[in-house]
């Protein structure tokens, strides 16, 4: 082993010290998040399909909602964004839902 890498034995605490997210940046994280993924994941998926498709680049990369910044694994700013892009792949198939059952 490297020496700064070391066993850790698992009743052992750690002591390292989280940053704590004000509730407004996490709120931020989870809206932005959520946006990315209700309107920019649908638009980055029907290019990638129709470029694939084609053989070429047909449709040219739109960025409606720019990629939240990555938040470190395992604390609250990441935790908030897993929350708000897992929230904004259900709405998106919620509207999906809603416009296929519209068609009947």
């Amino acid at each position: 082993m490297s020496e700064n890498m070391r066993l850790i034995r698992m009743d052992e605490e750690l002591d390292i010290e989280e940053e704590p997210c004000s509730p407004s940046e996490c709120a931020n994280a989870f809206v932005h998040s959520f946006g990315h993924s209700l309107v920019q994941g649908p638009i980055d998926g029907v290019t990638e399909v129709v470029n694939t498709v084609a053989g070429k680049q047909v449709i040219p990369k739109v960025e409606v909602v720019k990629r939240p910044e990555r938040a470190e694994f395992g604390k609250a700013k990441w935790q908030a964004q897993q929350v708000g892009s897992g929230a904004g792949i259900v709405a998106c198939l919620m509207v999906v839902a809603g416009l296929l059952s519209r068609r009947r």
